[in-house]
């Protein structure tokens, strides 16, 4: 019996060991191919697409004018979560702390809201804010019509708000996608990859 609780614990600890392991050994950053339905290294980097977001400092963007000339790693939250997207804002969080000096002028993080009826701008800042983003930190929200392109290209179509993908995508200064985490990543392993595009 308790070898049948401790089992899955156990192998969420080697998952993280070897995570962390390959991240510094230079395994899992963009030069680990894997299928771009997975995670690590994307063999065939994605193209951003144009998708217009209202950003938090009130200007209606596109992703790709968002991302263009800076390694950019992006989440998707909602402000009104209380269960991954905490979780989620807390790697970001710990991310700006990792991030070396000689790196934060050419990269970026960027939280994607999939609830653009209830967040507004002023839920989006104030969210930003709880959790301390600093100037290399943004957030935008897109329009309903364009959610649906969002999640099926960063993770899975999900069938509700809650149920959203807990990867970070990091995004080449080309607008690329070229490296997907594991749901939930290691701040570490985030910021290590960032810190190679």
């Amino acid at each position: 019996m308790i070898r049948k609780n401790l089992a899955p614990t156990r192998r969420w600890l080697l998952g993280q060991a070897f995570a962390s392991l390959a991240t510094f050994s230079g395994l899992s950053a963009v030069g680990q191919e894997t299928s771009n339905e997975d995670h690590g290294g994307i063999v065939t980097p994605i193209d951003v697409p144009a998708i217009p977001l209202l950003s938090t400092n009130g200007s209606l963007e596109t992703l790709t004018g968002m991302t263009r000339g800076k390694a950019t790693a992006i989440q998707l939250m909602f402000a009104q979560c209380t269960t991954t997207c905490p979780i989620q804002a807390a790697i970001f969080q710990q991310v700006q702390k990792l991030l070396p000096d000689s790196a934060r002028h050419r990269v970026q993080l960027l939280s994607i809201s999939i609830d653009p009826e209830n967040d507004t701008l002023p839920a989006i800042r104030e969210w930003l804010h709880r959790f301390q983003a600093g100037s290399e930190w943004m957030a935008a929200v897109p329009r309903a019509k364009d959610l649906p392109s969002l999640q099926s290209l960063f993770g899975r179509a999900r069938t509700s708000v809650e149920s959203h993908s807990t990867q970070v995508h990091i995004v080449n200064q080309r607008s690329q996608i070229v490296w997907r985490s594991i749901e939930l990543p290691s701040a570490e392993s985030v910021a290590a990859v960032l810190s190679r595009i």
